[in-house]
């Protein structure tokens, strides 16, 4: 009986002996695993930045053509408000002769030169404030001038600013008497410095949006002889 417990209790230790001396089984990633997985990470990563440079992209154009949009809306708004309000004051220029309340022709080197309503009254005047207003298109940019004062003394310079860029085209028509429109103002032998077309066209060209039509109805109070 002795015999057999002692033999039991050797198999016992010699178990528990190459339970120990066996390493046991290795979990984790092997190499290859591993080079696979970072190769799928950087395909992935590769994607998602091509995505999110596109997405940029896209809002950055996107906020180019508002901000393009903007900038032709106010434009138009100036043109329709300057020339909508324009009034029959002749004005004298720096030699002190009269010039036309408006005064224009399609050739590039002229200006449109007008009188007409400012909506800036810095006095706070009451009845109309008037001003001269210039337009003129150069290169590709249109752009507006308006005078100090009325008539203009010696020395009188305008104030010039670009009212819009890539501006192909820039001209303005005038329907006279007869329902006809003629390209410049004023009309040939017209005596009246204070007369006014009945109507202006404007015609506005840019590179991106292409023609840009407005046609505004002038009035005649005290502007037809």
């Amino acid at each position: 009986m002795a015999s057999l417990q002692a033999a039991w209790w050797g198999m016992c230790l010699m178990q528990n002996n190459q339970a120990i001396t066996q390493p046991r089984n290795q979990q984790g990633f092997t190499l290859l695993e591993v080079l696979i997985a970072l190769s799928l990470f950087a395909v992935l990563s590769a994607m998602a930045f091509g995505g999110l440079n596109q997405l940029l992209g896209q809002h950055q154009q996107l906020q180019s053509k508002q901000q393009r949009f903007v900038a032709i809306q106010s434009a138009i708004q100036v043109l329709e408000r300057d020339f909508s309000q324009i009034e029959p004051r002749v004005i004298r220029d720096s030699f002190g002769d009269q010039q036309a309340a408006l005064k224009g022709s399609s050739s590039p080197e002229y200006h449109y030169l007008l009188s007409t309503k400012t909506w800036f009254n810095p006095h706070h005047a009451q009845g109309v404030l008037l001003q001269r207003v210039g337009y003129q298109l150069q290169g590709h940019t249109l752009w507006r001038s308006y005078f100090p004062q009325l008539d203009a003394g010696v020395g009188t310079s305008a104030v010039r600013y670009p009212l819009l860029e890539q501006v192909i085209g820039f001209k303005v028509r005038f329907m006279q008497s007869q329902n006809q429109w003629i390209d410049f103002w004023p009309q040939i032998n017209q005596l009246n410095l204070k007369q006014l077309p009945k109507a202006i066209e404007i015609q506005l060209i840019t590179e991106d949006l292409g023609t840009i039509y407005r046609i505004l109805e002038i009035p005649q109070s005290g502007g037809v002889s």
